[in-house]
């Protein structure tokens, strides 16, 4: 059973559910949602498990040009150098391992830093994109990660933008406006402050509604 809640703008959202004799409020579904996200950070180093036998750790994740999917995994095999992994033969991203269905074709890694300019849909500088966290079942990108500067980020945390654009010249145009309120008080326990971007960058701006969802 699930009760709704209409707020005074007639918005209508649920408040809890009922679900085998105890209740399971809102939050506590927001919070299963982020556990099957993880970070590329995170994945940086677990072991990689092929029919029972570990072939390598994880070296780098692969995303695509639009930063939207996780392309597949490089792998450090050690003497038999490395490997990538297509996100196809990839089974489980796990909280301390990662299961493969093959260890992937032996190839020179190919170093793609993450490491994008970042801008608000006005053309204004936001920071750097230093990370990503992606969806385990899907690898789809969730959202990415924006450091603004590091007193910035040592005092507020760092931003996590889940509607963005990358622009053909390399860059990657964040909405603001349009993320989600509980990202604002996720960030490192923070309140709903918003901070305001310092900064502009020349050139032509990118309308919102150009973003994809």
């Amino acid at each position: 059973m699930l009760l709704y809640h209409s707020n005074a703008g007639g918005a209508i959202f649920p408040i809890i559910f009922f679900a085998r004799g105890r209740k399971i409020r809102s939050t506590d579904v927001q919070r299963d949602v982020r556990t099957m996200e993880k970070t590329l950070q995170s994945l940086s180093g677990l072991p990689v498990v092929c029919a029972g036998k570990r072939v390598g750790r994880v070296a780098q994740a692969a995303l695509s040009d639009d930063l939207r999917r996780m392309d597949g995994l490089w792998v450090d095999a050690g003497l038999g150098g490395a490997r990538f992994v297509p996100s196809e033969a990839i089974e489980v991203l796990g909280a301390v391992s990662v299961t493969v269905d093959a260890p992937g074709k032996r190839e020179k890694l190919k170093k793609r830093p993450l490491f994008r300019r970042a801008v608000t849909t006005d053309g204004v500088r936001l920071g750097a994109v230093v990370g990503a966290k992606v969806d385990t079942a899907t690898f789809l990108v969730t959202s990415l990660i924006v450091s603004t500067g590091y007193w910035d980020d040592l005092i507020r945390g760092r931003l996590d933008v889940r509607r963005f654009a990358a622009t053909q010249d390399g860059e990657v145009v964040a909405d603001l406006q349009t993320r989600e309120e509980e990202n604002d008080a996720e960030r490192n326990g923070q309140g709903n402050g918003r901070r305001s971007p310092v900064g502009r960058r020349g050139g032509d701006a990118v309308r919102r509604d150009e973003l994809e969802d």
